[in-house]
């Protein structure tokens, strides 16, 4: 019960859609031939544990009763080049775990961690980018003053902790005390390395950059339930904000989300 394992097997090719981005690598020590496609299988292999888990329903049918429960999640993912005359031989390992907590009357903390390593040489289009967003909304897990491949590893570990106050701090106010507005905190971290061997192997021409001399952080404040269905981020950028090395680093961002819940 609430234990589910996973074996998948996935075959791709992966090529850049932009003339502007490159995924190319070099195909030998010397470094006079590239390749701008990957053609990769991976076999992967999954373990999830959910204690605490509540279900109602039978088969196919069957729903979450209880949004409390922890989430824990380990994978293996193997590339084999003997399979599908594939490219690269890796293994990368995967954990993540997601805990809720309820605080009584200061309301919901979540937090989640989530740890990851490759071994074996990969080029760019293989590796574990930081995720960032460059949508208007927000997205649990991504972070939203970075942008897409802007953070690329392949070690990594990041740390997500978000607080809801509930009707805690906006309840003390009265002109607001009505609306039922939620106030809501947010820090989000990552830190992590690219080897050596995989900044060789690439032949891109760009400089791609992860967060290995300080872990990156962001934070924001929030409030739900406005309205009743929408919810506004206001995000902030915590380092990573020099001109010369990060031009384009975006400092501030605002992000939203709606829907219902019953």
């Amino acid at each position: 019960r609430n234990f589910i394992t996973r074996l998948s097997g996935t075959y791709r090719t992966l090529e850049s859609a932009s003339q502007t981005f490159s995924l190319d690598y070099f195909t030998d020590a010397s470094k006079t031939t590239t390749k701008s496609e990957i053609k990769q299988y991976e076999t992967a292999f999954s373990l999830s544990y959910f204690p605490k888990r509540e279900m109602t329903g039978f088969g196919v049918e069957r729903r979450t009763k209880n949004d409390d429960f922890a989430r824990i999640f380990t994978q293996i993912t193997v590339g084999d080049p003997s399979l599908f005359n594939s490219d690269f031989n890796y293994k990368k390992l995967q954990f993540s775990y997601f805990q809720p907590w309820a605080l009584g009357g200061l309301g919901r903390l979540s937090t989640s961690i989530e740890l990851g390593k490759t071994f074996g040489q990969i080029p760019l289009g293989l590796m574990s980018v930081v995720p960032g967003n460059q949508s208007y909304f927000s997205i649990y897990n991504t972070f939203s003053n970075l942008d897409f491949y802007e953070f690329v590893t392949d070690e990594y570990a990041t740390l997500h902790v978000e607080h809801n106050f509930n009707g805690r701090l906006f309840s003390r106010i009265p002109f607001l005390k009505k609306y039922n507005l939620r106030a809501i905190l947010g820090f989000r971290g990552v830190l992590g390395n690219i080897s050596e061997e995989n900044r060789a192997i690439n032949a891109s021409g760009l400089t791609f950059v992860a967060p290995n001399n300080e872990a990156y952080y962001e934070y924001s404040f929030g409030i739900a339930n406005i309205f009743k269905v929408f919810r506004l981020d206001f995000n902030f950028r915590g380092n990573y904000l020099d001109a010369i090395n990060y031009p384009d680093a975006r400092k501030f961002g605002v992000t939203g989300s709606f829907g219902f819940s019953f």
